[in-house]
C-alpha cells in the first residue's frame, strides 16, 4: 500500500460497498490488490470517512473503482 492523504468524495457508484456518497481521507491504496469487477479495476483503499464538515467518523476500507483515484 502507498500512503497518499488526499481527501476524495466518491459517488455511490465509485465504491463498493455503501449508499449515498463518500468523503474518505484516503491513507492507503492497495495498487497490487486489484481487482476486476464487471471489467473494470477495482482498488481496496483504506482511510478515514470524513462528514461534510470535516469531522472524522472513523476508519473505513472500501473498493473504489481505480478510474477515480490519481495514478501512482
Amino acid at each position: 500500500m502507498t500512503a497518499d492523504r488526499a481527501v476524495t468524495v466518491l459517488d455511490e457508484r465509485d465504491y463498493r460497498y455503501g449508499t449515498g456518497p463518500l468523503r474518505l481521507r484516503v491513507e492507503a491504496v492497495d495498487r497490487a490488490g486489484a481487482v476486476t469487477l464487471d471489467g473494470e479495476a477495482w482498488l481496496p483503499v483504506r482511510g478515514v470517512r470524513l462528514r461534510r464538515d470535516g469531522t472524522e467518523v472513523g476508519p473505513v476500507q472500501v473498493l473504489v473503482r481505480a478510474a477515480q483515484l490519481p495514478p501512482g
